[in-house]
């Protein structure tokens, strides 16, 4: 079967490296480097999930848990024994993927696709991102709803161990993740998040923990919401990975289960595969985000405050590409649920109101 990926970025290349071991695989890319719209954080279970060895270049520092910040300021740990994450360049991932995909017998072409006139394939993989121009001109559906981030790499101390989650944005968190030397700090919003970004900078700036700003990056990217009835499979066309909105809602991360719905593209029955493998997953992320979404300051505290109480379940049980180990791990300890169920009026004024 003639199989052609057009898109470069994780899913087309792990798509392409998939099908080519049945396959004749053309890959058409349109940039000679893949341009950065990604915080690159990746889970170390993830990566093992899809098979993927790093080299030690493309890892610029190791994370083992996270800082939690309510609206409130409160803070709890999350700390794993063992490293849970990489800090990566997504350039040189990207074009570590792509390479491997070549390699193993995929042939690249360097072209940008404006219409599918051309393309001999039995099967075309749209893995085109959140570029959505060619799936509307040929009319294959694409997200609807987006969330927006800005993230600026910057000089700042703190522990490369850690990253830390401010959740002081209404419908999201902003971010510091941590280099040797530096940090890449953002946040996400359904507006602009520059302004979020910059009042949450002025804060640490006040607070004493940026002595002097120098911004040495600055990326920008839209990050598409999952939709659970989105079709992703017209017969000889599938969209994968961000062109077919199978990003993690709770954190805008697509590169694993992007990763893995791209593992299917060449079966015949893709959406039904990608669906059964992560389509739950996706389903429960989306649902945390609208949670977390509605509810107030004041709830967001309650309900980061009882899972401070229960934060070893997260530590033994947390993944950050595996939703329900989390979410069901804590629902099956009696102490937190019952805690939960009390709070849960609450919570429900800002759901269902």
């Amino acid at each position: 079967m003639k199989v052609s990926v057009i898109g470069g970025g994780p899913a087309g290349s792990i798509a392409a490296l998939n099908g080519v071991r049945e396959h004749d695989v053309t890959l058409y890319e349109e940039h000679k480097k893949q341009p950065i719209q990604c915080a690159g954080l990746i889970s170390k279970t993830g990566l093992m999930r899809l098979g993927i060895k790093l080299k030690k270049q493309h890892i610029k520092n190791t994370v083992y848990g996270a800082k939690i910040f309510s609206p409130s300021e409160e803070s709890f740990l999350i700390e794993g024994k063992n490293p849970k994450a990489y800090v990566i360049d997504r350039g040189e991932f990207d074009q570590f993927l792509l390479d491997q995909a070549t390699d193993k017998g995929a042939t690249v072409i360097n072209k940008r696709v404006k219409d599918l006139n051309g393309i001999d394939a039995d099967r075309i993989i749209l893995a085109t991102g959140t570029n959505y121009q060619l799936q509307r001109k040929i009319g294959v559906n694409s997200p609807k709803r987006f969330l927006v981030g800005a993230q600026y790499e910057i000089d700042f101390s703190c522990d490369p161990r850690f990253v830390e989650l401010h959740f002081n944005i209404p419908e999201f968190f902003s971010w510091i993740i941590p280099l040797k030397d530096r940090v890449r700090i953002g946040c996400c919003s359904n507006r602009n998040p520059v302004p979020y970004l910059d009042r949450f900078i002025k804060k640490l700036m006040s607070e004493g923990r940026i002595k002097n700003l120098r911004i040495h990056k600055k990326n920008f990217g839209i990050i598409p919401l999952h939709e659970p009835k989105l079709k992703t499979d017209y017969g000889k066309v599938v969209t994968v990975g961000d062109a077919a909105g199978q990003v993690k809602a709770t954190t805008g991360g697509g590169v694993i289960l992007g990763g893995l719905a791209a593992t299917f593209t060449c079966r015949p029955d893709y959406e039904r595969c990608w669906k059964s493998a992560i389509g739950k997953e996706l389903n429960l992320h989306l649902r945390v985000h609208n949670i977390m979404a509605n509810l107030s300051d004041q709830n967001k505290n309650r309900l980061f405050s009882l899972i401070s109480c229960h934060k070893q379940i997260l530590e033994e049980k947390g993944d950050m590409d595996i939703a329900s180990k989390a979410v069901y791990g804590m629902f099956r300890n009696p102490a937190f649920t019952a805690r939960f169920i009390y709070q849960l009026p609450y919570y429900l004024v800002d759901l269902v109101f």
